[in-house]
């Protein structure tokens, strides 16, 4: 059982490795490219806080651009606002909608589910490549943001990186809990993406317009992209408290999605 189990492991990583690549690739390039970019802020420090200042209050709520000349601040705008944050909810949505619904579309699920191994073990093995593979792009991101700071002489703890990296992660897991739940009651790939994505981003506008619109502040407590992003890592820390709801509510998506996914009449 366990050779199997870890066959099934290799073979959902080995399969997706150029894609994997990719996205690393992509994860370590924006953080190289924004954090070269920081020491012509930290060399006009004046004339940056001057331009930050003249931008609409909206548009500096919008993207929390607080103390941004700063490191902490600087990274926390430039790579914890926006887009470190929805690569992994799209690499998380990517391969949690794999998940539920590769070997049935691709016609391989009598012989892959036809293996001596129930369907929770099935799942359990391809859910631990998952986490495997954002857990990498995870540490990838940690030693980018650690070596471009040591290097920069940025001055942010470790620990604050990591936390940054904490979080990104908690997404990640939310949006392929979220897709893996979609995929093993529909059995549609593009309909377990489409649909997840579609209701991460509306919580993201949701989030992002919450300082604007009084109505949205009111759904924070609720709102996943207020339990991660919201808590600021790289400059307040890590909250252990609303990491808990985030790891809760992928813990429960994910047992959701194992359910479906067992009692599931699978077609070829």
């Amino acid at each position: 059982m366990n050779a199997l189990f870890e066959a099934l492991v290799r073979r959902s990583i080995i399969d997706r490795i150029r894609g994997i690549a990719g996205w690393i690739g992509g994860i370590v390039a924006i953080v190289t490219v924004q954090m070269s970019v920081y020491p012509t802020v930290r060399d006009s420090t004046a004339d940056w806080e001057q331009a930050t200042e003249s931008f609409p209050e909206a548009f500096r709520e919008i993207f929390r651009m607080e103390d941004y000349t700063t490191p902490a601040g600087y990274l926390s705008t430039e790579l914890m606002t926006f887009v470190i944050p929805l690569i992994f909810i799209g690499l998380g949505a990517g391969w949690g909608a794999r998940l539920t619904t590769e070997d049935e579309e691709s016609r391989a699920a009598d012989i892959i589910l036809g293996l001596p191994i129930s369907r929770y073990h099935y799942f359990a093995a391809r859910l631990t490549s998952l986490i495997g593979v954002l857990g990498t792009a995870a540490l990838f991101f940690t030693v980018s943001l650690v070596v471009g700071s040591s290097l920069l002489d940025m001055n942010v703890s470790i620990a604050r990186m990591v936390s940054a990296s904490a979080v990104v992660l908690l997404l990640g897991l939310m949006g392929a809990g979220l897709a893996a739940t979609i995929g093993a009651a529909t059995g549609r790939r593009a309909v377990a993406l489409g649909v997840s994505l579609s209701i991460l981003i509306g919580a993201f506008v949701v989030y992002s317009l919450a300082p604007l619109v009084s109505l949205f502040d009111l759904f924070g407590t609720v709102n996943p992209w207020e339990w991660t992003l919201g808590t600021q890592p790289i400059t307040s820390g890590f909250d252990l408290g609303k990491a808990a709801l985030s790891l809760a509510l992928s813990s429960i998506l994910f047992g959701i999605a194992a359910r479906l996914f067992s009692t599931r009449d699978i077609t070829n």
